[in-house]
C-alpha cells in the first residue's frame, strides 16, 4: 500500500512540475512577445523622432521639405523596422511623418506615429516639431497635428502646436527652432 502512495507521490509531483513548466514556457513567450512589442514600438518612435528631426534640418539647409522615402532614409541615416510602414507628406509649409504598424502578427498590439515639422508664419523662419502617438493600437494613420491659435489665454495670437484626434502628444516631442 505504501508503494502505491509513493508512486501518486511521485507521480503527482510529475504532473505537477509539468504544469509548472509549462506555465513558465508560457509566461516566457508572453514576455518575450511583449519584450518584441516594447522593442518595436521604440524603434518606431525612434524612426519618427529622427524623421521629423531630419525634416527641420533638411529645410534649414534647403529651404523646403524632403518627400521620397528613400531619399529620407538614406540622407537622415534611417532603419525602419519590417513591422511598420512608412510615409511623408510635405506642404510649403510642413512636413508630417507618419510610422505605421504593417501588417504582422503585433499590428494589434503597435501603435502608430506621426511626427510634424512646421513653419511658424511671422516669426523669422522658426520650425517648431511635435510627435503625437495614436491613443490605441492598430493601423489607422494618425489624425495631423496642427498649428492653432488662441490655446493660450495669455497670448491669443500665439501659435501653438496641438495633436490631431486619438492621439496623444509624445512627453518632450515639441521642439522650437
Amino acid at each position: 500500500m505504501q508503494q502505491f502512495n509513493f508512486r501518486c507521490i511521485k507521480i503527482t509531483g510529475a504532473i505537477t512540475a509539468l504544469a509548472l513548466g509549462t506555465g513558465l514556457i508560457g509566461l516566457s513567450l508572453k514576455t518575450h512577445a511583449q519584450n518584441q512589442v516594447d522593442r518595436d514600438q521604440n524603434a518606431a518612435l525612434q524612426v519618427v523622432a529622427k524623421m521629423t528631426e531630419g525634416q527641420r534640418t533638411y529645410y534649414q539647409k534647403n529651404g523646403q521639405f524632403r518627400a521620397p522615402i528613400n531619399d529620407i532614409k538614406k540622407d537622415f541615416g534611417l532603419t525602419l523596422p519590417n513591422s511598420f510602414d512608412y510615409a511623408v507628406r510635405t506642404t510649403s509649409e510642413a512636413a508630417y511623418s507618419y510610422v505605421i504598424p504593417a501588417q504582422s502578427s503585433l499590428t494589434g498590439k503597435l501603435k502608430a506615429y506621426v511626427g510634424g515639422a512646421f513653419i511658424t508664419p511671422n516669426q523669422t523662419p522658426k520650425i517648431t516639431t511635435i510627435i503625437c502617438e495614436n491613443t490605441t493600437p492598430g493601423q489607422v494613420r494618425p489624425a495631423d497635428p496642427q498649428l492653432v491659435r488662441g490655446s493660450d489665454p495669455a497670448n491669443p495670437t500665439k501659435l501653438a502646436l496641438q495633436c490631431g484626434d486619438f492621439s496623444t502628444q509624445v512627453p518632450a516631442s515639441e521642439l522650437t527652432e
